[in-house]
């Protein structure tokens, strides 16, 4: 089990020097998925909550449900990423297996999460320091036009990580199975893409029963 300070170091080598540091990681067979599950919780305690308890102070709401609403946003948040991390790193498991690739489960589980630790952890402190100056701008009377202009730099931002993010999945894949680059990205791709199939499906069926719902008590 790394140490939290190795942890977060790791982290910030990913960014600067993922190459390297996916490299450096793939041979560590001692690193598995427990090291994953904790690549994947602590970014959620050391960014996520700060963030969720800086909504709530925000909104100037300090009931206690409010407060246990925002609490059962972070458990739902925690288990519904374990739940996809899982799902995506079984399915690309299989594929890299399929390409020939051989690797134990608990080993890619890791190398995904190096590669989505960092991104996550920047992604919420963007949405932190956007969140932080538009209250700053609104108390200081500045114009929704330049709001909205801080908000569209704040998810550009957020774009280029979230893709500097798939780079960076392509490089950890790559660097545990060694069979490409084109291999690792398909590795990847394939559970992204049925994922996204899934949520849209479920999106569209959760509004056609609220439309059918709608129609009903019209």
């Amino acid at each position: 089990m790394l140490k939290h300070s190795e942890r977060t170091n790791s982290w910030n080598m990913m960014m600067l020097a993922p190459g390297k540091t996916s490299s450096e990681h793939a041979k560590r067979d001692e690193l598995g998925f427990e090291d994953g599950l904790e690549n994947f919780g602590t970014p959620i305690l050391m960014t996520y909550l700060p963030l969720m308890l800086l909504v709530f102070t925000l909104s100037g709401n300090m009931e206690p449900v409010y407060l246990a609403v925002i609490l059962f946003s972070l458990a739902a948040t925690t288990f519904g990423i374990f739940v996809v991390s899982f799902s995506f790193t079984l399915m690309a498991h299989y594929v890299a297996k399929f390409l020939g690739g051989d690797a134990k489960l608990g080993r890619l589980y890791y190398m995904v999460s190096l590669a989505a630790a960092p991104t996550f952890v920047f992604t919420i402190v963007i949405n932190i320091a956007v969140m932080l100056l538009k209250s700053i701008m609104r108390a200081n009377s500045f114009s929704i036009a330049s709001i909205g202009m801080l908000q569209l730099a704040g998810d550009a931002v957020a774009v280029s990580v979230t893709l500097y993010g798939f780079y960076l999945l392509t490089l950890s894949i790559d660097a545990l199975y060694k069979f490409g680059k084109p291999k690792s990205v398909a590795a990847w791709l394939a559970p992204t893409t049925v994922l996204i199939a899934a949520g849209a499906l479920l999106f569209m069926t959760v509004l056609l029963d609220l439309l059918k719902f709608l129609i009903k008590t019209l």
